[in-house]
């Protein structure tokens, strides 16, 4: 556990330094536009195949080790390329280049991914998995905010001092050195030995034998919703800052750091909120706050800015639950035998919406891109695409979270309970460690029982 902690450290550096605004800004350095930016964001959904190339190699050799270990070798050591295409003066010809490589190591790293939860899912106890994977996402989430400021204040710097293209090289390849000291250190973790399917499994088998189980198609059917409502605005918070907000990049880099910051003390906390109460409550709940998220987001302008550090906390206090419910639930709803294939299958069939969905919106973006509309009963506020889209994805989220109740749970206690502990360790801090009021206690005392 501790190995696996220090290598996801190394390789969460190389994830910061190679998407988000970085990622954005290479590829805008580069000259992409907004449907450019669209099927980017949808890359790693995109290429959710590999999910089952990969579990396919897992049953078929039973060497996750190896698989996982060449799969993230070669997907970082592709980034060196990168750099490259600056000297490609076609900036069609660039980006084209430029796609072909993200979706290459995209790919890979996925095929290595899919070994690697296999490998961690047997490696750590059910029993400790929330509060393990609480801790690891706490520790990532420290790096996470190390090399979005850093990286902030270099590209700030190194875009007037050296020129945009310069900085961005000496990111990529600090970014890939990081990456590859992960390698290594995976290279050390330890292995429990899995034998080989004696036949390998028909495609037919892999595309129902995960469909039959009622539990985890029932989720399923949630997730895609939710990737298909998220995935219409992944791809433009970030240009909406860049471009419309005109807020710096080391602001940017601090935006982004709010919510691993907060998710340093709220990670380990969420996981043993999960281990205590039912994952689907812990989703409804945390889901209900981040679908308020791109209503926030029509409030910023220019001049007023200030909004977005209010989207940051709630960023911070939600997704953290989220994700980590998000990460455990088809741990918890798929066979010890066989799981490789129900967690390729999770991820392509629900990453599918956030395909579609991404290119939707980056279409949507670069067609309505000079859409403009003043309101003078608000101040003559100008209101464009990216807040016409906010808008769309917020209802999305809406729809997609009443799948929720159609989901089980094997946990005893559900959402109220979850409601009540939430909102005492809030109660407690407001009123200066006061419990909560005996109506409250008696009320979900009572919805236990019931």
């Amino acid at each position: 556990m501790r190995l696996s902690s220090v290598e996801g450290a190394f390789s969460q550096a190389h994830v910061i330094l190679t998407g988000g605004i970085f990622l954005t800004a290479l590829a805008l350095s580069l000259g992409a536009e907004p449907w450019h930016l669209g099927l980017l964001a949808a890359v790693p959904h995109l290429t959710q195949i590999f999910q089952l190339i990969g579990a396919y190699l897992v049953e078929a050799t039973g060497r996750r080790k190896l698989i996982a270990i060449l799969g993230a070798g070669m997907s970082r050591l592709l980034w060196v390329a990168l750099p490259l295409l600056y000297l490609v003066h076609n900036s069609q010809t660039a980006v084209a280049w430029f796609l072909a490589i993200i979706i290459a190591s995209s790919s890979l790293g996925l095929m290595a991914g899919n070994a690697w939860t296999t490998w961690m899912a047997d490696l750590i106890p059910e029993r400790l998995r929330g509060r393990y994977f609480g801790f690891r996402h706490g520790l990532i989430a420290a790096v996470t905010i190390a090399a979005s400021i850093m990286g902030g204040i270099w590209l700030d710097w190194g875009s007037d001092n050296l020129g945009e293209s310069t900085a961005l090289t000496y990111i990529v390849v600090v970014a890939s050195l990081a990456g590859c000291i992960g390698v290594i250190l995976l290279g050390r973790q330890p292995d429990i030995p899995r034998p080989a399917e004696r036949k390998a499994p028909r495609l037919k088998d892999l595309l129902i034998r995960p469909f039959k189980n009622r539990s985890f198609r029932r989720a399923l059917e949630f997730f895609l919703a939710w990737n298909v409502a998220v995935g219409f605005t992944a791809a433009f918070f970030n240009v909406h800052m860049i471009r419309e907000l005109d807020i710096s990049f080391i602001t940017i880099g601090i935006f982004q750091s709010v919510n691993p910051f907060l998710g340093m003390f709220l990670f380990k906390r969420w996981g043993r909120i999960i281990d205590r109460f039912q994952i689907r409550s812990v989703l409804l709940v945390s889901g209900l706050v981040v679908t308020t998220l791109p209503i926030i987001w029509l409030f910023p302008t220019s001049e007023h800015p200030g909004w977005i550090w209010l989207i940051a906390i709630l960023s911070g206090l939600s997704w953290t639950g989220f994700n980590l419910s998000a990460y455990t639930y088809p741990m918890r709803y798929s066979p010890r035998i066989g799981r490789s294939y129900y967690l390729a299958y999770f991820y392509i069939v629900s990453g599918l919406g956030f395909v579609v969905s991404a290119l939707a919106g980056g279409i949507f973006a670069q067609t309505l891109s000079d859409w403009r509309i003043i309101l003078p009963a608000i101040g003559g506020r100008t209101f464009m695409v990216h807040h016409a889209m906010f808008i769309i994805t917020a209802v999305m989220r809406v729809l997609s979270l009443t799948l929720l109740f159609r989901l089980r749970d094997v946990k005893a206690e559900g959402t109220i309970a979850l409601v009540s502990h939430i909102g005492s360790h809030i109660w407690r801090a407001a009123s200066w460690g006061r419990p909560f009021p005996r109506w409250i206690r008696r009320l979900t005392s009572s919805s236990r029982t019931a």
